[in-house]
């Protein structure tokens, strides 16, 4: 979850639940029934939906629709058998491309996704983003490509 005061701590009790139902991880999603968004530029809304659009034709994951939320419960068995598997490069991309690479890896191995309803108070961030949008777009873009043409495989 962010440190920054803009995600409900108290969601974490449904997300458990939810993992208690089968799911192997669990998003807290933008575009999950029952989410709220408060305070979120139009152009980053814009920008999050361009890509859920790109996201899910190019590499379409089964119960999600928020890919780079990172506000997510992980199974620990499915993050050591991901360990296993990918070794050191479980986790090679940064920014917001890093959520994206773990999940497409981890749907790669089986796991069970599901989403909850996020409550994102971007409002109450205290200070402004300092998120570099266009080196994150470049990131997300380049691993759609990478994963598309030539796939991955397990280091």
């Amino acid at each position: 979850m962010d440190c920054d005061d803009t995600h409900d701590p108290a969601q974490i009790l449904e997300m458990l639940q939810t993992m208690a139902e089968g799911a192997d991880v669990v998003i807290a999603s933008r575009f999950a029934s029952g989410a709220t968004v408060r305070g979120v530029p139009f152009l980053r809304r814009l920008t999050a939906l361009g890509a859920v659009t790109l996201f899910k034709a190019i590499h379409p994951v089964r119960g999600v629709w928020d890919y780079t939320c990172g506000y997510r419960a992980y199974r620990i068995g499915t993050l050591q058998d991901a360990a296993k598997r990918f070794g050191n490069g479980l986790v090679e991309e940064s920014g917001f491309a890093c959520m994206v690479e773990v999940l497409l890896k981890l749907n790669a191995l089986g796991a069970r996704f599901a989403e909850v309803g996020l409550h994102l108070r971007y409002d109450l961030k205290p200070t402004a983003s300092k998120m570099a949008v266009s080196s994150n777009i470049r990131r997300l873009l380049t691993l759609l490509v990478r994963w598309r043409w030539r796939g991955f495989e397990a280091e």
